[in-house]
């Protein structure tokens, strides 16, 4: 077989393999209920036509109460994903492989304004498996289209690289910056910092431009060190002036937030990182290419890329660690249950390989082509370690036993009413959110759901007739439902329960619904 035969047979691999990847999206987005946050984030933007503020209308997540909800406690807040969600849940899933979509478009373009389809072709069949992509198809999360503004950031960069003048520079400064605005926008972080990133790009591209500083501004290790001592000492600092919130946690428990930073190095680098992206067959050669390199390009790529997977993991060890003391949670099988918090190192996906392929572009020694014949088995077998992951995410999707339950509220509760759920403080406020959605007609009806969590005395609290301090009213409960696992030892004879049964996936076990009405289960 010739070179040109072989190099097609290659082209039409992973044009099948991207074909195939866009087939998984199209199953998850079908097989998958939404995910978690997406619920609260719909429900607090269907609060957003009834009031002019997203607020969530049974209570905030993060309670005052650890263990109870409290409608009446739930700060506005003016930004975030709920923005970009459309009303209905088919639209929310059209939304997330729409997307999908564009983050393939944009990760093909950027490799063909370089000058190469092929290279972009073969990164958007390995963007179009990745399991965190196909996850956040089908839960509908923010990581594709964060993943879609840092190809915005990539290209501002590019634009320095092209246009090099002062024009040029202010342009990619603008660029980078606003499309880091929009991240921090669409994760809830006051976009107006994306300013300081205005500033720091173009004092890094204005530095360039005297000789004098290229060692430092083409230097790719001194970008990694910059960029990671950098970003360390500005989360140390704001974790020792923060009174509150998540990285406060890092001054008041630094024990047990160290510990949460080195598991969450691992989960974000290796297993995430590495492994999941598929990174570990070729970013070695690369690497230590890199170091030879005097690129002010590669340099720049390099910084953005040390700065965010420092604030990712930083972040992460942070809030595994506030939620922990929040819920009351046990640790460390705490960072085992928000594990998959790692995906969000997802965004640096496209840059990683992007910086892999213009090293061998401006390194003429580098291996040519990106995934070299000698690295084409090592890439098969990554690639066939990850499918069997992301024929699961694909397959079988996200379900959720809060589903039949709120089928069975929907059809038997009256307008008005209210209902108690009864789950572990870990996700409970989440999980109650995913009534919020499944009832029909929740805004008109006026339903009020309450989570306490089963060491909360909720028994006492409901036969009381007191409201009990940032608690809601549970005066009016007729209808409560249990999660699996958990008993109503002496439930009074007038309510009668009906179950069902949550599936493996979902930990297995019996749920029940209870209630001093009739009730159709049918």
């Amino acid at each position: 077989m010739s070179l040109t035969d072989e190099q097609s047979l290659g082209k039409r691999n992973w044009v099948l393999l991207l074909a195939f990847g866009l087939l998984l999206n199209i199953i998850v987005s079908f097989t998958s209920d939404l995910g978690l946050d997406t619920h609260v984030h719909m429900a607090r933007d269907s609060s957003v036509t009834e009031s002019d503020e997203a607020t969530l209308p049974w209570g905030h997540t993060r309670p005052l109460d650890p263990m109870a909800s409290n409608p009446e406690y739930s700060p506005s807040v003016e930004i975030g994903w709920y923005h970009f969600l459309p009303n209905s849940e088919n639209g929310v899933h059209f939304l997330g492989f729409s997307l999908m979509c564009l983050l393939i478009f944009l990760t093909i373009s950027i490799f063909k304004i370089n000058g190469s389809l092929e290279h972009g072709i073969s990164i958007a069949a390995i963007v179009a498996i990745h399991p965190t992509f196909i996850f956040a198809t089908g839960r509908a999360f923010p990581e594709t289209i964060v993943a879609i503004f840092t190809i915005g950031i990539i290209l501002g960069m590019m634009i320095q690289e092209k246009w090099q003048s002062w024009t040029g520079i202010f342009t990619s400064a603008t660029i980078s910056g606003l499309s880091m605005g929009l991240i921090l926008f669409v994760k809830g972080i006051n976009p107006w910092y994306c300013v300081i990133v205005m500033f720091l790009m173009l004092l890094w591209h204005s530095a360039d431009n005297r000789e004098k500083w290229h060692c430092f501004t083409q230097s790719p290790s001194f970008a990694i060190k910059i960029g990671t001592g950098g970003t360390l000492v500005g989360l140390l600092l704001l974790g020792m002036l923060s009174d509150s919130g998540t990285f406060s946690t890092m001054k008041t428990d630094s024990l047990r937030f160290s510990s949460a930073f080195l598991v969450a190095s691992i989960d974000v680098i290796l297993i995430y990182g590495l492994f999941g992206m598929i990174l570990w067959p070729i970013i070695g050669n690369n690497f230590r290419k890199m170091w030879t390199i005097e690129s002010h390009e590669i340099a720049g790529i390099v910084g953005l890329i040390s700065v965010l997977t420092t604030a990712i993991t930083f972040y992460i060890a942070a809030l595994w660690t506030y939620e922990s003391k929040l819920w009351d949670a046990d640790w460390p099988w705490m960072m085992w249950t928000m594990g998959n918090n790692g995906r969000y190192i997802s965004m640096l996906m496209v840059p990683m390989f992007f910086l892999m392929f213009r090293i061998q572009q401006i390194d003429s020694s580098a291996l040519t082509p990106l995934i070299a014949k000698e690295k084409s088995k090592a890439m098969f077998v990554g690639i066939c370690l990850v499918i069997p992951l992301s024929l699961l995410t694909a397959i079988h999707g996200q379900t959720m036993w809060t589903d039949d339950a709120a089928e069975i509220l929907s059809e038997n509760m009256e307008d008005g009413d209210d209902f108690l759920f009864v789950h572990d403080a870990t996700l409970g406020m989440h999980y109650l959110y995913t009534f919020y959605t499944e009832i029909n007609d929740e805004n008109t009806r006026e339903i009020t759901g309450h989570w306490r969590d089963p060491n909360s005395q909720w028994e006492i609290e409901l036969f009381s007739e007191e409201q009990w301090d940032n608690r809601g009213n549970l005066s009016q409960i007729q209808w409560i439902v249990l999660a699996p696992g958990i008993e109503w030892e002496n439930a009074p004879e007038e309510w009668r329960y009906i179950t069902g049964q949550a599936d493996f996936m979902n930990g297995g076990g019996e749920w029940k619904i209870y209630t001093n009405r009739d009730i159709n289960s049918e």
